[in-house]
């Protein structure tokens, strides 16, 4: 397991880094959407679309790069979004 410091810092270099963080960052408004129109399959969708944007961790490597504990947090990140999507559903 790896620890990540408190004080690492999220950067996003690439387009395929920027683009899972920002669909990351429409778990919120996703999740409102889904309970206001009880539409679960909404967040089918975009737990479908955020494996897909999940691809970056096969075309860049993660750990022992210079940008791991940047990669590491989105990873991590991204795990507790799936996570707290497959709870919802």
């Amino acid at each position: 397991m790896f620890l990540l410091s408190a004080t690492g810092k999220l950067v996003l270099n690439h387009a395929d880094e920027r683009a899972q963080g920002l669909h990351s960052l429409r778990f919120s408004e996703t999740v409102e959407e889904v309970f206001t129109n009880l539409l679960p399959s909404v967040l089918c969708k975009y737990l479908f679309n955020l494996s897909e944007y999940y691809k970056f961790y096969t075309n860049f490597q993660v750990t022992g790069s210079e940008q791991e504990t940047s990669r590491l947090l989105l990873c991590k990140a991204t795990a507790i979004v799936m996570r707290k999507c497959f709870h919802l559903l």
